[in-house]
């Protein structure tokens, strides 16, 4: 009778065991957060594979100074289900705007994915509605005057009031679909600027475009121009769960067949 009384006790230590062992047997970088991966990462060869890709994109391109792993994760499962749908030309490039940052540090980044090198790490502005300092709020709607998230593909240059200019596609209905009828664009400002910060304590701030400094503007745009992936990541709860694009098990079935 005491053996029969003892057995729940002994269940219930040993399942305590098993969940230890099995956490102790975890890589240390293979933490858990809310993102794509998050669910059965270290369930799956597949996505340990994409796992360690992502990683090693991220420290050989020194990507590790100035943004987190997760939002690289994001961005490659975004740009594989691009190639994957043949939306994007140029899939040597990966462009992407890290607005969880402040704007008094670099944020836009192109990189080089064939070569794992960072091409451009640059200062870029936000919308003036998004917030001040920090972008806090987003928007798909014309005339928000605030930056728009998710995934676009590069278009051709152009010469407008603000310069030579890039035209970007929103390719996420309901997320970002109206920034060409928001004439929403890459281009150069004279707010982007050390000196602008150094006078007010961030940038200044455009009518929703990603602008960036007037004197790497053009080189970027010839960098990343018709046909690049172009994503753009902020605080926002909800975006993750509304993108169709970022769908991290069609991105890692591909990462697969196509032998990245």
């Amino acid at each position: 009778m005491q053996k029969i009384l003892w057995l729940p006790f002994v269940n219930y230590f040993l399942s305590i065991s098993i969940i230890i062992c099995i956490c102790l047997s975890l890589p240390a970088d293979a933490s858990i957060y809310s993102h794509p991966l998050k669910d059965k990462r270290c369930q799956n060869f597949t996505r340990q594979k994409f796992y360690r890709y992502a990683l090693k994109v991220y420290h050989e391109t020194g990507l590790d100074k100035y943004t987190d792993i997760e939002t690289l994760e994001t961005c490659l499962i975004g740009y594989l289900n691009l190639k994957r749908r043949e939306i994007i030309k140029k899939d040597a490039l990966l462009v992407f705007i890290d607005y969880r940052k402040p704007s008094t540090v670099k944020r836009f980044f192109v990189v080089d994915l064939k070569r794992r090198k960072l091409l451009y790490k640059c200062l870029v502005a936000h919308g003036k509605n998004s917030g001040e300092r920090f972008a806090c709020s987003f928007s798909n709607r014309p005339g928000s005057y605030k930056s728009c998230l998710g995934f676009f593909v590069t278009g051709q240059p152009y010469s407008n009031k603000h310069g030579y200019s890039l035209n970007i596609k929103g390719v996420e209905p309901g997320i970002n679909d109206q920034a060409e009828r928001r004439r929403i664009v890459i281009h150069g400002a004279d707010y982007v600027s050390r000196q602008f910060i150094k006078k007010y304590g961030r940038l200044g701030r455009s009518l929703g475009c990603p602008a960036l400094s007037k004197s790497i503007a053009k080189p970027v745009i010839d960098t990343i121009k018709n046909g690049s992936c172009l994503f753009i990541f902020g605080n926002d709860k909800t975006y993750l769960s509304r993108s169709k694009v970022v769908d991290a098990r069609t991105a890692i079935a591909y990462f697969n067949h196509a032998g990245i």
